[in-house]
């Protein structure tokens, strides 16, 4: 009776985990192609995820919490591909300083279970954010009041996008998520045509694109590198870590007021940092015009949004599936 007993829990556990597994792959390969597509035309890899979100039925609040995380993750992927990390060479928590996140998070987890992610979480944002700082040479950083505005700017829409975005009709989100990849694409453009458009206001409009994170998981922070300028802008470099902070700041309102944690996420972030690796990223020409084929990429995934008009049956399934316990 007890081996009959072990061996059903054993065939429970097994067709569990593959029902996991046959779950979750889907987003593995969808990081794998975005990756790819990516390389291959320039385009945002959100602009290729988002949209298939949606047409697998993916509700805002799926989407929203998704794509946070994975920016959060793939923007740390994309700074650190062609760098090892040390951890002596840490900027704000160097050697033994290291410990500090460590016990700063066990602490707040003992108090609030879910406060210990957000401080580590914290954490490690603020030391990605200074470690990418210090290495650009010195003539070409930004002022680092202008590294804290846009990332306060940053933090403020995304986290007004994360609350907001979960309130709008279902029936009309797939279509303001078109016309957000839409408008960022065809400012790009005007951008890569206009080399001295927005000069003032550069960084501040990147930033202010991230209450489009927010609301859709769209962004596109590695665009304004791409775009060069007739007086180069020295935050350019630092826009893709500024998209990290509003990112976080995401996370804790959907955490707060949604209570979700996107499991798939973490996978399309694995498939992303592996078609990353083995593909590498794509090189913008240098002559400051953008890519056409990244705004047909683009353009393609709206078209397809919109033939498709996904009606959102959400991913609950999955979150119960991967959060239940093995052979209950």
């Amino acid at each position: 009776a007890v081996d009959t007993i072990y061996l059903n829990l054993y065939n429970d556990g097994r067709n569990i985990m593959l029902e996991i597994i046959s779950a979750l792959t889907p987003f593995l390969l969808l990081g794998l192609v975005a990756a790819g597509l990516s390389r291959l035309s320039g385009v945002a890899l959100s602009m290729v995820v988002v949209p298939t979100l949606l047409i697998w039925g993916a509700t805002a609040v799926d989407v929203i919490a998704f794509m946070l995380l994975f920016v959060v993750y793939n923007n740390f992927t994309m700074e650190t591909q062609d760098i090892r990390l040390d951890y002596k060479d840490l900027v704000l928590f160097p050697k033994w300083r290291l410990c500090i996140p460590f016990i700063l998070s066990l602490v707040s987890a003992f108090f609030v279970p879910a406060a210990g992610i957000a401080v580590f979480m914290a954490c490690f944002v603020l030391e990605l954010l200074a470690t990418v700082y210090k290495r650009i040479p010195e003539n070409k950083r930004p002022r680092l009041q202008r590294v804290i505005v846009a990332s306060i700017l940053s933090a403020i829409v995304t986290a007004v996008g994360a609350y907001i975005g979960p309130k709008i009709p279902s029936e009309f989100y797939f279509v303001c998520v078109g016309l957000a990849i839409l408008i960022v694409t065809d400012f790009a453009w005007y951008a890569g045509k206009h080399r001295d458009a927005f000069r003032s206001a550069w960084d501040s409009i990147w930033a202010g694109f991230n209450i489009f994170l927010g609301m859709f998981g769209v962004e596109a922070s590695y665009y304004p590198a791409a775009l060069t300028r007739s007086i180069p802008n020295p935050m350019d470099r630092m826009l893709p870590m500024v998209t990290v902070v509003g990112g976080y700041a995401g996370l804790m309102v959907v955490f707060g007021f949604y209570n979700i944690f996107s499991i798939p996420s973490l996978i399309t972030a694995i498939g992303a940092a592996i078609g990353i690796r083995l593909f590498g990223m794509y090189e913008f020409p240098r002559n400051g015009s953008f890519s056409y084929l990244a705004i047909g990429f683009a353009v393609a995934a709206v078209i397809c949004l919109y033939l498709v008009s996904p009606t959102p049956v959400g991913f609950d399934h999955i979150n119960t599936l991967v959060s239940q316990p093995i052979g209950q």
